[in-house]
């Protein structure tokens, strides 16, 4: 079953998928692979669903929780989600994620840029406003959820990743679940976060860490940060070579 995506006029993201064939096809053959029958993928920076789909397709009985906080998307991708065949099975949290419940200040681009907003303007693209959006903890929402079982948990949020990880610290203890996620040098700036930093969280956390695509074990930050030269893509598995 096909599923129509809506996006903002001029999508940077859209135009990317029709350039690249698949978007992200790396990471969207690890997310297929990782995600098990009869568990949760939480899509964390949805932006226009390109990471949601594909998890849909690949699995019958998976539920995809996708949140998205940018109104530069939000009425696209509500669309998508009713319009989907998997509309039963994924749904839209219509808020930011980090490390607190409640609410922050949001950056907003241009919307054929929205692939680039995010609570922090990183200024990779111009920001052209500053609103105010709800956000939240995947340990608020699991929790409120009853624990269900997660699989795997994709995280894009232009440098706000550590804390996100913080705010899910009850999830990734109770379920384990493998998160991938963007560890970009630029955007961690604009949130003073050292690049070694999710070294360290994986350590604290007992999480291996792999680069993308080649699945390269990191065993240091200075190895995460030689491996930042290479790649932006970064897998958590749960458990540490001892």
């Amino acid at each position: 079953m096909g599923t129509r995506v809506h996006f903002p006029k001029g999508s940077l993201s859209f135009r990317a998928a029709c350039e690249q064939g698949i978007f992200e096809i790396d990471n969207v053959r690890l997310l297929t692979r990782l995600t098990r029958p009869g568990t949760h993928y939480l899509d964390v920076g949805t932006n226009i669903g390109l990471m949601s789909i594909p998890v849909l397709k690949a699995a019958a009985d998976v539920q995809v929780i996708s949140f998205e906080a940018s109104p530069n998307v939000l009425s696209h991708l509500a669309r998508t989600i009713e319009e989907s065949p998997y509309r039963d099975r994924w749904t839209l949290v219509s808020k930011a994620v980090g490390a607190t419940v409640g609410k922050t200040s949001f950056s907003l681009s241009s919307r054929e840029n929205s692939l680039f907003d995010g609570i922090k303007s990183t200024q990779q693209v111009a920001a052209v406003s500053q609103i105010e959006v709800e956000i939240t903890t995947l340990d608020h929402w699991w929790l409120n959820a009853s624990k269900p079982e997660i699989s795997l948990i994709k995280c894009d949020v232009e440098g706000a990743e550590l804390d996100v990880l913080r705010g899910a610290w009850q999830c990734l203890a109770g379920v384990r679940p493998h998160v991938l996620l963007e560890w970009n040098r630029h955007n961690l700036r604009a949130y003073d976060c050292k690049p070694d930093a999710l070294f360290d969280f994986a350590v604290e956390a007992d999480y291996s860490l792999y680069a993308l695509p080649t699945l390269v074990k990191v065993d240091s930050g200075r190895e995460l940060e030689l491996q930042m030269t290479f790649t932006e893509s970064f897998l958590l598995a749960p458990g540490r070579s001892r």
